[in-house]
């Protein structure tokens, strides 16, 4: 008879954003350029249970497209079993085989790593004597022990929530010979950490002249409403809808005629809510100039429970020495602002108390970053939110 003994998970996460990790070459946007990395990290603390889910947050379609994500584990452990003798009539001599295997599996995913060991030949004493019991270990079993998948299986990674991993661990103690009349006790505790890296690529050339803009849920109707500099004749700006943050159809265009060349315009559309409109919803501005070229706004969400998703632009971007950071709506409070390169080092911060403004304005000199790609996240330190968007530095 087999008891194997079990504690509950006790887990910690932490979220480790822009750590750099090593592409495969699926990994890769178009023409062969590197996809930017983003990961999260699952600490488990040392533990004896069976199982566990392991959650991480799903990638947010509006900061670009999933190319692929990578499973990694280390994992450490160590095991220790003790048998004893049920056999009333007689002393037995036993070699038992010891097997623990850790499995993880989740979307396109499944990492096993498996340990064995032989104990014996062990003469244990008829049931009742002093000798009729004995310990094995406690032995290594897991030392850091490290793997890694990726997949390009990537729709069960994209949205708004979380994506779980299903971590369990298993084995027992087998008699090779001896007999079966014994009963083990086999305790295991094992400790690492798990990540999941994401992949991304730009969804889209960003077009830097449309500014401030908004998507906001008006009960029958969400109200939209951007900015735009208008440096040409004839553009066409397409207003697009999606479900799923990925794809998108039109829903209705704005024109600038001639007389417009050369100014600022500000646009509002109204995009009249369905019946089959439910949870979060996306939106973005495509923008066509006379010669063909195609950009596009950032995307906006709107979930329909609870409103629009307060979001931040920045402009100019690319940047050369000085941006502005726009909030859709107006913020009270204390805002740690921090440029943050993409090995997740910030490079400049700053603190800021804004009074019911949405304009944050930022200086990049004297210690000028090198040029790339940077992330720009906004902390709001009174109500415990926190803002990210992507800039570029020339």
């Amino acid at each position: 008879m087999k008891h194997v003994y079990l504690l509950t998970l006790v887990a910690l996460v932490f979220i480790a954003a822009f750590i750099p990790q090593n592409l495969s070459a699926q990994c890769t946007c178009s023409g062969g350029i590197p996809a930017t990395p983003i990961t999260y990290t699952f600490v488990l603390a040392p533990t004896i249970a069976a199982s566990s889910t392991l959650s991480f947050p799903q990638f947010d379609p509006s900061i670009g497209d999933l190319s692929c994500v990578k499973f990694s584990d280390t994992i450490s452990g160590v095991s220790t079993t003790g048998v004893r003798n049920l056999d009333t009539s007689a002393k037995r001599e036993y070699t038992f085989l010891l097997t623990v295997a850790n499995h993880i599996s989740g979307p396109g995913v499944s990492v096993t790593q498996p340990f064995n060991k032989t104990y014996g030949p062990d003469s244990l004493d008829k049931y009742g004597l002093p000798g009729d019991t004995i310990t094995y270990g406690p032995d290594t079993i897991f030392n850091n022990a490290k793997k890694s998948v990726n997949s390009t299986s990537v729709a069960s990674y994209i949205g708004l929530g979380t994506v779980d991993f299903t971590y369990t661990i298993n084995g027992g103690l087998i008699s090779l010979e001896g007999g079966l009349n014994y009963r083990d006790q086999i305790r295991t505790d094992y400790w690492g950490h798990f990540g999941l890296t994401y992949f991304w690529c730009p969804s889209s050339p960003l077009a830097t002249t449309i500014t401030g803009f908004t998507a906001t849920d008006k009960g029958k109707f969400v109200n939209l409403q951007w900015q735009a500099a208008n440096d040409q004749n004839n553009i066409t700006y397409e207003i697009q809808y999606s479900t799923n943050g990925t794809q998108f159809s039109p829903v209705g265009y704005k024109e600038v005629n001639s007389s417009e060349t050369g100014t600022v315009s500000e646009f509002q559309f109204k995009y009249n809510l369905s019946a089959s409109d439910a949870g979060t919803i996306y939106f973005r501005i495509k923008k066509t100039s006379p010669d063909g070229k195609v950009s596009y706004s950032v995307i906006k969400r709107v979930n329909l429970d609870a409103g629009a998703t307060v979001g931040i632009q920045t402009y100019p971007n690319p940047v050369v020495n000085s941006l502005t950071l726009v909030f859709d709506e107006d913020q009270s409070g204390n805002f740690l602002v921090e440029l943050i390169n993409i090995t997740g080092q910030v490079v400049q911060k700053r603190s800021i108390t804004l009074n019911s403004s949405n304009l944050i304005n930022l200086d990049l000199s004297p210690a000028h970053p090198s040029k790339g790609m940077y992330f720009l996240r906004a902390r709001d330190q009174s109500h415990n939110k926190q803002y990210i968007t992507k800039v570029m530095i020339e």
